[in-house]
This record gives structure tokens, sequence and C-alpha cells, in this order.
């Protein structure tokens, strides 16, 4: 922060081209932030400036002495970008309220592509904490973080995703009422190559799930039509990849799915409902299937550290039952979410984003077997 100064910060003379000031708050100085004739080059940006001098003076005087930006050089030497600040002269200033940015945006991407990365940047001024989420204000929960920053998404983003950004202070509830602002993401190809099917028939299903998954995201705005089509490829090709399921659950997510209807995706396609029935009262039932295969089971969470615990054993100098507990963590599903890597237990990048989507197995039994 600058404060109580001349000059909040000021760029004149040699040297002093070519500088990117960013990102700070400059309030009570006669003047914030002065640049003179001479310089250029530079870039300012994402910085709050008010109240330069103290007493504010009249907008409509920008002219005169005391402005929070105060620009000598001719238009166009600097640049400002998304500043925040009342008063200006030969600059531009941004609205004094909450901002949500996602940067690229439309995210470029090649072939077949339909996620892509982003960098969300905020600002929420007079907010304590903020909380930013996918879809809808109790959505998926993206980030928890201060008033003020930025942070980059994964591999994951679909064409239309909405970004809310809520006030959490004092716990607000994550309602609309407390939804700051918002930002959809876009895609936009950056070739105009279409889809190609190669191979012979082993190779078909791949393609019917790339032209599915397109579809689906193309329609995620329409919210019925596009769950229809996540359904649909479900049901029609049987259980898909851990890279076709991410896709889904990211259209899934851009079309404001809520959670259980994700929980409920995931239940059907991902071999619970082989051994488990919805079920009621905070506990999923069982299939008859489930009921048989389940005599002499451990529990998921004691086959988790019993495996965790004999993870770093090679597999050849396993125990036989050491063994057998490895192959009951694979026949039970574990190894969906879950890996041996380099000698200990680890998450596979369906096991972090189901995480990360709060849609784990005890959050799937809770949100599935406690609505009736």
């Amino acid at each position: 922060m600058v404060q109580g100064n001349n000059f909040g910060v000021g760029i004149e003379g040699n040297g002093t081209n070519n500088n990117v000031v960013e990102e700070n708050t400059i309030l009570g100085n006669s003047n914030g932030l002065f640049l003179t004739a001479t310089v250029q080059g530079n870039i300012i940006r994402d910085n709050v400036l008010t109240g330069n001098p103290s007493v504010q003076v009249s907008t409509d005087n920008p002219s005169g002495s005391g402005v929070d930006i105060k620009n000598l050089a001719p238009p166009g030497a600097n640049a400002f970008l998304g500043n925040v600040c009342q008063t200006a002269m030969n600059a531009t200033c941004g609205l004094v309220g909450p901002s949500l940015n996602a940067s690229p945006n439309p995210i470029l991407v090649s072939g077949n592509a339909i996620v892509g990365v982003t960098t969300l940047s905020w600002n929420a001024p007079g907010a304590q904490a903020i909380e930013i989420h996918v879809g809808a204000p109790d959505g998926p929960l993206f980030t928890h973080m201060g008033s003020r920053g930025s942070a980059q998404t994964g591999a994951w983003v679909g064409d239309g995703t909405t970004f809310y950004l809520q006030d959490v202070s004092g716990g607000n509830p994550l309602t609309a009422d407390y939804t700051l602002t918002t930002a959809v993401v876009h895609l936009q190809n950056s070739g105009s190559a279409g889809l190609q099917f190669r191979g012979g028939p082993g190779t078909r299903a791949g393609g019917v799930w790339a032209l599915l998954l397109v579809l689906a995201v193309c329609l995620a705005r329409a919210r019925a039509i596009a769950a229809g089509a996540f359904l649909l490829a479900a049901v029609v090709l049987g259980q898909p990849s851990e890279q076709q399921t991410s896709a889904i659950l990211d259209g899934m997510v851009a079309a404001h799915k809520s959670q259980q209807e994700l929980a409920q995706y995931v239940f059907d396609t991902q071999g619970c409902k082989g051994c488990h029935t919805v079920g009621q009262n905070g506990k999923l039932g069982f299939t008859a299937r489930g009921t048989e295969t389940a005599k002499g089971f451990e529990g998921c969470i004691a086959l988790l550290t019993a495996v965790s615990h004999f993870a770093p054993v090679p597999a050849d100098q396993r125990t036989p039952q050491q063994r057998k507990k490895t192959s009951r963590f694979a026949e039970f599903g574990c190894t969906f979410c879950h890996k041996i890597t380099a000698g200990k237990m680890a998450m596979t990048g369906m096991g972090t984003k189901l995480a990360s989507l709060h849609l784990g197995c005890v959050d799937i039994e809770r949100m599935l077997a406690s609505r009736r």
C-alpha cells in the first residue's frame, strides 16, 4: 500500500520505460499515479487507486492537481488495464466494484478438444473472503481465497462454463444474494480441422464418443437436452473411459447440473450400481450381486488403509494375503480413484477430479442415500 505522499507512484525521466506496475493499492496521496510526458511502453494494470488526494476532487475536473491517475504522456504510449479508480487524466478507470475475469477467454483449442485451461483473476473490494464456484453459486468449489488474487484451472473448462464469485465473509451462504459477479468462459477452435474417424469397427466407439461429447457440450446451454445426451451416451456405449468421464462431467457442470445429478451420473456409469442400490437413511443398499460379493469384505476404508500400508512392497514379494487384498482393491473399483505409484498410494487423475467436485465415494453415498 502506498499512502500519504506527494506522488503515490511516479514514472518519470530516463530509464523508466517498459515497466509493469500492477496489483498495488494507492490512496490518500496528492496524486495516485503520475507519468511524465516522455515515458512509454509501461503497463499499469490491476491497481486500486482511489482517494488521491485524500479529499477527492470532482470527476468533471480531471486536469486539476490531485487525481488518481495523472498521465502526461501521449495517448497510447502506455497501457492502462483493469485499474480501479475514480478520477484520471489521459487514462481509463474501471468501476469500483467486484470483478472476475478469465484469461484467455475464449480459450484456443485445436482438433477435437472440448476442454481447456484458463486463469481466473478477481477483485472483490469489501469482501474479507471469497469462493469461486462452478456452474452455480453453490456448485463445485474452485477456490477459497482472499478478496483479491488469481488461480489457474486445470484442463477441464468446457465451452460455456460459468464461474461464480461468492462473498463468503462471516459465513455468508452460497446463494445468489451473495454472488458478486460471474464470468462465462468459451472455447474457440484454433484450426478448421473437423472430426475424423479412422480405423475399422474396433475404433468406431471412440469416434461415436467424440461426436456425442462435442454435441453434448454444444447443447450445454439447453440443460435438459444436454443431460439427455450425456445419459444416452453412457447407456448406449457402456462405461466410459477416464477421459470421457472427465469431459462428460465438465459438460454437466457447464450445463449447471446439481451435485445430486453429478453423483447419480458417477453412480450409474462407474460400476457402483452393479453392487449397490440407491438406498435410504444415509446408506446405500446392495443388489443380489453386491450382497454375495461383499461377504467377508473388510470395508473400503480398511482395505485402502491395508493396501497403502504394503504399497512399498514389490508386487512379486507380497504375501498371499496381500495379493488377495490387491485383487479385491481392483475388484471393488478402488483403482478408479487410487493407484500405487513409486511405492506409495496416490490418486488417479479421475480421483483428483472427483475429489475437487466433492464426488468421492462417501459424498456420493451421502447425496444418493439421504435424499429420500
